[in-house]
């Protein structure tokens, strides 16, 4: 069972009301033990994508280190007088990627895409083995800890609504009528796509079809890497 620890940002969200109070500011429906979602800015654009951990009677929210900071100072600004406690404890957790056989066994599934595996939370320090990189590439699956950054990036270019990450049937979010508007009015343009190289590649290389320019390259491992392409 490949397992791999992640670089992430970990807050602690606990308080009165304080799934509502976070669930009204992000793009997904808190269900399950793990949502994936994101807080965008009012113009639609990701300010941090996430996952969200549900203890009861406290959230663990994860993002990448980039992201983490933008996230804390936003959640801090939404708070206002709200008896919400909000605290990094980045020092006292670790998040893990498994996947492969026996994954299962520990964690909870990765809601994203079930070939992904299962993420795990934990205090204890795990031996390490495979490259959770590779593997997410090799799904086609877009992460903000390689291929976008903060305020960069629309949830529909990095496939979020595929992905388990917006609910178009839930409550307002800050950002929903751009996100609305994508979706309803508008066919969407641009989405990151995997690719498998036949040759050297750098991140910022054109991809073209004949002599049009119809993507970018986002990020190379190896052989594989993410691109946004246009539709």
């Amino acid at each position: 069972m490949p397992i791999q620890r992640r670089n992430r940002k970990i807050i602690r969200l606990s308080g009165e009301g304080f799934k509502e109070w976070f669930e009204g500011l992000i793009t997904n429906s808190l269900s399950g033990p793990v949502t994936f979602g994101a807080l965008l800015t009012p113009q639609g654009k990701i300010i941090a994508d996430m996952f969200v951990t549900d203890r009861d009677d406290h959230l663990l929210v994860d993002t990448t280190p980039d992201m983490g900071g933008p996230l804390l100072k936003r959640l801090m600004m939404y708070r206002l007088r709200a008896p919400i406690d909000i605290r990094d404890v980045s020092d006292e957790c670790r998040v893990y990627s498994l996947w492969g056989d026996d994954a299962e066994d520990r964690g909870e599934p990765d809601p994203r895409l079930p070939a992904l595996g299962h993420r795990l939370i934990t205090t204890e320090t795990l031996s390490q083995s495979g490259d959770w990189n590779a593997h997410r590439l090799n799904l086609g699956v877009p992460d903000s800890e390689w291929d976008f950054g903060v305020q960069t990036t629309f949830p529909a270019e990095a496939c979020m609504d595929q992905l388990n990450g917006v609910d178009y049937h839930g409550g307002c979010f800050v950002g929903q009528e751009v996100v609305s508007r994508m979706k309803r009015m508008t066919t969407v343009r641009k989405r990151m796509r995997g690719l498998v190289l036949s040759g050297p590649a750098e991140v910022g290389d054109k991809i073209l079809a004949g002599e049009r320019n119809v993507g970018q390259v986002l990020h190379v491992n190896g052989t594989m890497a993410m691109a946004l392409v246009r539709l």
